[in-house]
C-alpha cells in the first residue's frame, strides 16, 4: 500500500481552502490538493509514516526551518492563521470597548433626563459623576481602535469582519508632472521622479460613524458606509 489507509482518507480530500496571503502557484497547488493530509499530520490527527513526515511535523510544531515546499506552503498557512487570530482578537476587543463607551453614554444620558426637570444642581452632580468614566470609555474605544489601524497596516491589507471594514489604502504614488514632461522624452526612467505616500486605514461602522487615519497620523472623519 503506498500510504497508510488513514492517510489515504485525507489524501483523498482535495477542499482545502487556501487563506489570503503570499502563496506561490505552487503552494497553493499543493494545499488544494494536499492540505488537508497536511492539517491532519500537522495536528496529530494521523501519525507521520516516514522520516520526511516526521520532519513536516517537526517543522509545523515551529522546531525546525522549512525546507520542503510542503513545509514552506504549511508555514505560511499557519502564519496567515495567527495573523486572523490576532485580526478577531483585536476587532472584539474595538468592539468591545466601543460597545462600552456607547452604554456609558447611554446611561448618562439616561440620568440627565431623569434629573433635568429638577434643579440644576442635580444635572451638574450627573455631569461630575460621568464625566471620568465616558473619558475612560471613550479613551479605551480610540485605543482600540488605533490598534486595529496599526494591525491593519502591519497585515497590509484590507480587513472585513462582524460588520466593520477596515480597509487598507496602499501607498499613494503621484508623479512630479513639470519634470516628467520635461525629461520623459528622452529618458525613460520617470520612476526617479515618483513621490510615494504614506498607507492609510479606515474603519466603517455599521452605525455609519467612520473614520480615516494616515501612517502620520492624520485623522479624516467619514460618514456612511459603502
Amino acid at each position: 500500500m503506498l500510504h497508510p489507509e488513514d492517510h489515504a482518507a485525507y489524501l483523498a480530500e482535495h477542499d482545502f481552502v487556501t487563506p489570503p496571503g503570499d502563496f506561490t502557484p505552487i503552494e497553493k497547488e499543493l494545499l488544494t490538493k494536499y492540505g488537508r493530509w497536511m492539517e491532519a499530520l500537522a495536528s496529530g490527527a494521523i501519525a507521520p509514516a516516514t522520516p520526511g513526515q516526521e520532519q513536516f511535523v517537526r517543522v509545523a510544531r515551529g522546531e525546525g526551518e522549512p525546507g520542503t515546499d510542503f513545509e514552506r506552503a504549511w508555514t505560511k498557512v499557519l502564519k496567515e492563521r495567527a495573523v486572523a487570530e490576532e485580526v478577531a482578537r483585536s476587532f472584539q476587543a474595538m468592539r468591545e470597548a466601543r460597545a462600552h463607551a456607547s452604554e456609558v453614554e447611554a446611561e448618562y444620558l439616561a440620568a440627565r433626563q431623569v434629573v433635568l426637570a429638577a434643579v440644576r444642581e442635580q444635572l451638574d452632580a450627573v455631569d461630575a459623576t460621568f464625566a471620568e468614566q465616558l473619558q475612560s470609555a471613550n479613551e479605551g474605544a480610540s485605543a482600540a481602535e488605533k490598534a486595529v489601524r496599526e494591525l491593519v497596516l502591519k497585515v497590509g491589507r484590507s480587513v472585513n469582519t462582524a460588520g466593520i471594514k477596515a480597509v487598507y489604502s496602499s501607498p499613494r504614488v503621484t508623479w512630479d508632472n513639470t519634470k516628467l514632461a520635461a525629461y520623459a522624452e528622452a529618458h525613460p526612467e520617470v520612476k526617479e521622479f515618483r513621490k510615494v505616500g504614506k498607507p492609510s486605514v479606515s474603519l466603517r461602522f455599521g452605525d455609519g460613524a467612520g473614520t480615516e487615519v494616515s501612517e502620520s497620523g492624520e485623522v479624516k472623519a467619514e460618514s456612511g458606509v459603502s
